[in-house]
């Protein structure tokens, strides 16, 4: 006998995975329409509200359904709305109405807008948490003080086991929108360090190629002074021993041949891991101030807001100076993101002036001091006055007299045509 149900399995597996998409589809719209979700999301409270509302019935002296009451849902529908938008305002709003529509005593306390609103400011209220704390605070006091007044007042006939019940519910809603917040914003550091981490990884692997491009091509240039030198010494010999001593003019210039020969040979090598395809070299450009915007977008992309301000028209000259500066303004950046703590913000300003390229950044966080930058060899500050010092310009970096960090410099024009 076959099992009927075994032949349903495709159907049900494709009837889930439609669920799973419609839901991810309706998530993904919520978190880019946030105004129109609370909108449909306070209609719908309303609604559920309203017919509460009708379906309650009046007993002794209390009030009877009217437009007024329909009126004080219809305000808490639109205060709600507002309850990611503008959190805090939302609860003040809602808590009004919300004590309206108890005083007027209807049949009903419908209470859903006054919680939702309560959970809505400690989860979305903002980071200072003592000022929403202390409006959250403040709010469940009052509910609290009208719902005594309630069991006070012998006309009202409110049980006093209903203050202990909203005092209960509205102190409970308020810690879970502080657990979802605290989740929020764990969720939000921990993506902040894996970007922060991802874009360390990424400068300090371009760093090292960097720096290894500079140690053979100070290897080539030694190779290069070398054996030029032990030729210019051996040419002047052999000038000396040609018309006297032929023979060990001869074997000057042999020499000479030699040294030639394996200074080729070396240079040759080096160029070879220079071009080599395992180092995986890209043949690209070097980078120049017109390439600022893409190290503040970066900075920007790892969590620190940056600002560049220019001035004055880039030069077309001393390509030299201008990469320097490039390079400058890239470490310092770096130093920012790694050094500054959060929250932080940064300024870039370039200055063309006729005989200089100024640059100066800044940043109000609280990060390593130049001690510590000075002990990270190869980088940071003293990777910048090496480059400065090829230009004899000017550096100074420190910390910020009313906090942070800043790093000016100042590189010559004029000196910059003839560094090779």
């Amino acid at each position: 006998m076959v099992d009927a149900r075994a032949g349903d399995r495709p159907v049900l597996w494709f009837t889930m995975k439609s669920a799973t998409s419609t839901l991810s589809a309706a998530t993904s719209w919520s978190r880019t329409h946030v105004l129109a979700t609370d909108v449909i999301f306070a209609l719908s409270v309303g609604s559920l509200s309203a017919i509460g509302y009708v379906s309650a019935e009046a007993t002794g002296s209390q009030r009877p359904q009217d437009l007024w009451g329909i009126a004080l849902i219809a305000a808490q529908v639109v205060a709600l709305s507002t309850r990611r938008t503008a959190p805090l305002r939302c609860l003040a709003a809602v808590l009004v109405f919300t004590v309206t529509f108890w005083v007027s005593d209807y049949p009903t306390n419908f209470e859903a807008f006054s919680i939702l609103a309560v959970y809505a400011a400690t989860a979305h209220g903002g980071d200072d948490r003592r000022r929403v704390w202390r409006t959250v605070g403040g709010a469940v006091a009052l509910l609290t003080t009208i719902a005594v007044l309630g069991v006070i007042v012998p006309s009202e006939e409110l049980p006093a086991a209903a203050v202990v019940g909203i005092v209960a519910i509205h102190l409970t809603t308020a810690i879970a929108g502080q657990i979802v917040y605290d989740r929020r914003q764990r969720l939000a550091e921990l993506e902040v360090r894996a970007v922060r981490a991802e874009t360390e990884r990424e400068l300090a692997t371009r760093q090292a190629v960097l720096d290894e491009r500079s140690r053979i091509a100070r290897d080539l240039h030694d190779i290069v002074a070398h054996g030029m030198s032990v030729m210019v010494v051996q040419a002047g010999a052999a000038q000396r021993l040609v018309a006297g001593q032929p023979e060990r003019a001869t074997v000057a210039l042999e020499q000479i041949q030699v040294t030639g020969r394996e200074a080729l040979t070396e240079m040759r090598r080096m160029l070879g891991v220079l071009r080599s395809e395992e180092h995986s070299i890209e043949l690209t450009p070097q980078p120049t101030m017109d390439d600022l915007d893409q190290v503040v977008r970066h900075c920007i992309d790892s969590g620190v807001p940056t600002e560049l301000i220019v001035k004055g028209e880039r030069p077309s000259r001393a390509v030299g100076a201008d990469m320097t500066g490039y390079r400058i303004v890239q470490e310092a950046l770096t130093n920012v993101i790694k050094h500054a703590g959060r929250p932080v913000r940064a300024m870039v300003k370039v200055t063309y002036a006729p005989n200089a390229i100024r640059v100066e950044i800044t940043d109000d966080g609280h990060g390593a001091t130049i001690e510590e930058l000075r002990a990270q060899v190869g980088h940071g500050i003293i990777g910048m006055r090496e480059r400065i010092e090829l230009f004899h310009g000017t550096l100074q970096a420190g910390p910020r007299p009313g906090g942070g960090f800043r790093v000016s410099a100042t590189i010559p024009l004029d000196t910059a045509a003839g560094v090779i």
